[in-house]
């Protein structure tokens, strides 16, 4: 490969892009390490703690670090996050206008860790430090590398350094290492544990003005696709000048990788420390910077199974059993948290039990990875005329030593009336005798029913039935819907007015209006004398019909044979075009 020596030298700032979007930068100075880490670069499945920025937990007082926003700017491929720089965040804000930009904002702040991986001493440091620990095994985060350094120095012994060491137990034997996670994708094929990203490994493939070839022995020009240019070169002369070659110009750093990730294997619920730094090296010149995307350092595989897909739908008062276990996951105990949202009210719509029936404690539910359960179940007196929602949050520690870490689930349920039923309360009243009783079925389907008492009722288990009744009565009909879980009650009145009278023996005429039963008790034929006579029904006390004849606006003298009928009491209900007379005779043959 023919290596080209480069530089940017100032000479005319570019107006390539007019249209170009800068980023925008806010520093983090009068905040807190902790909530700056928690509000900008934390995502889902970690648990951030003792963080701190320039080895101090106090409050953030330099320059140095802050947030970014892209406002459009596509170069990144990040909309947000952390800024880290050896001086002001400030100077990272384009368009690309300066040649081997430069601050002081660290001042002479060092690093002894990287030193390390420094070819002199290093000074104008920006570290973050925080431990954390993990729901599954691995964790990550992106991010990008800037520097003022590009390409100049490229393949020298002079170029600025960063890097992310991850301390903690090795997965596979469990001893205490540290090791640097920013790694160039795939360069593990390379040197074993990969090469370190850095200006001498991730650039243009050629070596700057203030580089060599060989850059050391430890240059590398295979990775260029990592490598975003932001200044034009000149090719013909190896010279170049400040600016951009397209029309992004949105930052100053004349180059910088393209997004990164840093990624390492690690052990669930094991404390971790993470030392992120970026350095200037021998002086603090040609500021540089690492880009940490928003929200995404996260452990990637933190779902455990209790999700459900879709929306489950929940009948009236029917209890639903949801089932939960953590018997595809690395967990053998967790401990789940409910919070509940959607339409529907608890304790008014619907309540939420352990499985065994209880309401929850403060405590939450402990599970494991045999089959537990929770309940869902509808309230009897929920006004379900329309389908409410139910969302239920489950907000589940699985690390015992730091339940504040916490994978999140969400559960949808709809509830409705299902095969729930409703019955209503009645009230019935009856001159001297009432020979029909029953109320309203405002909803259900396939409902079954059930009286309570019985007395005087010729069919107990239906909605309406015939009846024998000559005194006042308060009846419950218990009514269950067709899934068998839904139950109502309806509480019904039977009101008989105007008592129950003797009825007289051997009257031979009826006077207007009025309706004779006799004689009673009856031998082998009842008589009765009305005008217009209708229909004429007789009932066993039971409610039972033994007798029922219409008639054809009859008057006079009706005679009934009492043949089939036993000794006993029956009620005799005669319809004229008057109304209905109702009363109880004796039968005694």
């Amino acid at each position: 490969m023919r290596k080209i020596i480069i530089t940017c030298i100032g000479m005319l700032a570019l107006s390539l892009g007019a249209t170009a979007q800068n980023i925008t930068v806010q520093s983090a100075v009068g905040q807190s390490p902790s909530a700056f880490i928690q509000n900008n670069l934390l995502g889902g499945g970690v648990y951030v703690f003792n963080a701190k920025y320039a080895n101090s937990s106090s409050t953030i007082s330099t320059p140095g670090l802050g947030t970014f926003q892209s406002n459009g700017f596509a170069g990144l491929m990040m909309a947000n996050g952390i800024l880290m720089t050896t001086g002001d965040i400030n100077v990272a804000v384009g368009p690309n206008s300066q040649q081997g930009a430069s601050t002081t904002g660290n001042s002479n702040y060092t690093d002894p860790e990287m030193n390390a991986v420094a070819t002199q001493n290093v000074t104008g440091c920006s570290t973050l430090d925080f431990d954390f620990v993990s729901l599954s095994g691995s964790v990550q985060f992106n991010y990008s590398f800037a520097s003022e350094e590009y390409p100049e120095y490229v393949c020298s012994n002079f170029n600025d350094v960063f890097a992310f060491f991850l301390t903690g137990p090795d997965p596979e034997t469990g001893e205490e290492v540290t090791r640097n996670i920013a790694m160039i994708p795939g360069s593990d094929s390379v040197i074993d544990g990969g090469v370190a990203v850095a200006i001498n490994s991730v650039n243009a493939g050629m070596y700057g003005a203030n580089g060599s070839l060989n850059g050391g022995g430890n240059c590398y020009y295979d990775y260029a696709n990592y490598y975003v240019n932001n200044c034009v070169i000149d090719s013909n002369g190896g010279n170049g000048f400040y600016g951009t070659s397209n029309d992004e110009d949105g930052i100053q750093y004349d180059g910088y990788t393209s997004k990164l990730t840093a990624e390492a294997q690690i052990v669930p619920c094991q404390v971790y420390h993470m030392h992120i730094s970026v350095c200037n090296v021998s002086d603090n010149s040609y500021d540089s910077g690492v880009f940490l995307e928003g929200g995404s350092f996260t452990a990637p595989t933190t779902a455990i199974g209790l999700s459900r897909p879709g929306v489950t739908p929940l009948h009236g008062s029917c209890p639903y059993s949801v089932p939960l276990s953590l018997a595809e996951t690395r967990f053998s105990e967790g401990t789940v948290h409910f919070a509940l949202g959607g339409t529907a009210v608890e304790g008014v719509d619907f309540e939420l039990l352990d499985e065994n029936g209880q309401p929850f404690g403060s405590a939450g539910m402990t599970i494991s990875d045999t089959p537990h359960s929770f309940i869902l179940q509808g309230l009897p007196d929920a006004d379900l005329s329309e389908t409410k929602t139910i969302e239920v949050y489950l907000a589940t520690s699985l690390c015992s030593s730091f339940p504040d870490l916490m994978t999140y689930d969400t559960m949808r349920f709809t509830l409705d009336r299902g095969g729930d039923v409703r019955v209503k309360d009645t009230t019935i009243t009856c001159t001297h005798a009432c020979f029909e009783v029953g109320t309203e079925l405002e909803y259900g389907e396939n409902v079954s029913y059930r009286w309570e008492p019985t007395t005087g009722l010729d069919n107990p288990y239906s909605l309406h039935t015939t009846a024998s009744i000559f005194e006042s009565t308060n009846y419950i009909l218990i009514a269950r819907g067709g899934s068998g879980c839904n139950t109502d009650t309806a509480h019904v009145s039977v009101v008989i007015t105007e008592g129950n009278p003797d009825i007289p023996v051997g009257i031979d005429e009826a006077a207007d209006g009025e309706v004779k039963v006799y004689p009673n008790p009856a031998g082998d034929v009842i008589y009765l004398d009305a005008k217009d006579v209708r229909r004429v029904e007789i009932f066993t006390v039971e409610g039972r019909k033994v007798f029922d004849r219409a008639y054809s606006a009859t008057s006079g003298t009706i005679g009934i044979p009492t043949e089939g009928m036993a000794n006993g009491t029956y009620g005799i209900r005669v319809s004229t075009a008057e109304g209905m007379y109702g009363s109880k005779i004796v039968v005694k043959k």
